[in-house]
């Protein structure tokens, strides 16, 4: 059935009190002080907004303007960080176990359409074959893509357990209970031997997880020789001057966002984590892209 971009009677949140507060900050261009106080108790609540979509949204418009604004050295102190890859991690887990809820009316749609989105996933998963792994399967978007003729077995991992539960329903509704297993674990350190799938699976989550050279690298560690691992990422573009506007941007979205970091060039980190990239499509100005890699 045809779905809207947010789903059904899904509707925008009004704005919180900290983006309206931020809003009138930089317009009056207040210290930076103030602005990173204001910034922070947002991002906070805008992490636990009813919709992944408009917390993405309003931070991407928010960040352009306090970008704009303030300039880049105090625009960078507005976005909190976090010291170690494993607190980034266990926030990132904590945001998805929220997000689960209404999470497919938003990831999926009439926008995701026009932007090639849902074109290029199901490229990447319809390629896959063998014993699969998916790392972030998240809500289980990706089970009506599989050809189950060709995957003797899939494996889906994720590190939300409220997105393996939603991915467990759809699991248990499709009658795929014997060919598919969901395992929660960090795409950082996988839980697996050496040489153990055909194929792996990665649509849309190497953008989220905090240590993405790692997970590469985890991805070429239990990959058989023969195998080969399919990816679409939102990834930095190959135009010089938009990928210099989303590094710009990305602390400010993976703060105040669903964690995605549009600056990260996956097809570079790919190769330098020991894989080979093969068959790379770029779409939408270079910021989306699909690639096949094997290991070196």
């Amino acid at each position: 059935s045809k779905r809207s971009f947010c789903g059904p009677r899904v509707r925008r949140p009004e704005k919180t009190d900290e983006v309206v507060e931020m809003e009138r900050l930089i317009a009056r261009g207040s210290p930076a002080s103030t602005t990173t106080r204001v910034a922070r108790e947002g991002g906070r609540r805008l992490t636990r907004s009813c919709s992944c979509r408009s917390s993405r949204r309003e931070a991407l418009g928010l960040g352009a303007a306090a970008a704009l604004s303030l300039g880049p050295a105090r625009f960078a102190s507005c976005a909190t960080t976090t010291t170690t890859t494993s607190e980034r991690a266990n926030r990132i887990a904590r945001d998805y176990d929220r997000y689960s809820r209404n999470y497919d009316g938003l990831e999926v749609g009439e926008m995701a359409k026009a932007f090639e989105l849902d074109d290029l996933r199901s490229v990447a998963v319809s390629k896959a074959s063998g014993r699969t792994l998916e790392i972030g399967i998240g809500t289980g978007l990706n089970l009506e893509l599989y050809d189950f003729e060709r995957v003797s077995h899939l494996t889906g991992l994720d590190i939300s357990s409220g997105m393996l539960q939603k991915s467990g329903e759809r699991v248990a509704s499709k009658g795929l209970g014997g060919k598919v297993d969901l395992v929660r674990g960090d795409a950082a350190s996988l839980p697996f031997e050496d040489d153990s799938f055909d194929s792996v699976v990665v649509s849309y989550s190497l953008c989220v997880v905090p240590d993405a050279p790692s997970s590469l690298a985890e991805i070429a560690r239990v990959l058989k020789p023969s195998g080969s691992g399919f990816i679409v990422e939102h990834i930095s573009s190959d135009i010089g001057p938009l990928a210099a506007y989303q590094g710009l941007l990305s602390p400010f979205i993976t703060t105040f966002g669903k964690g995605c970091d549009p600056s990260k060039d996956i097809p570079a980190l790919a190769r330098q984590s020991g894989l080979v990239v093969h068959d790379l499509d770029r779409r939408v100005l270079g910021t989306v892209a699909y690639m096949r890699v094997t290991a070196a």
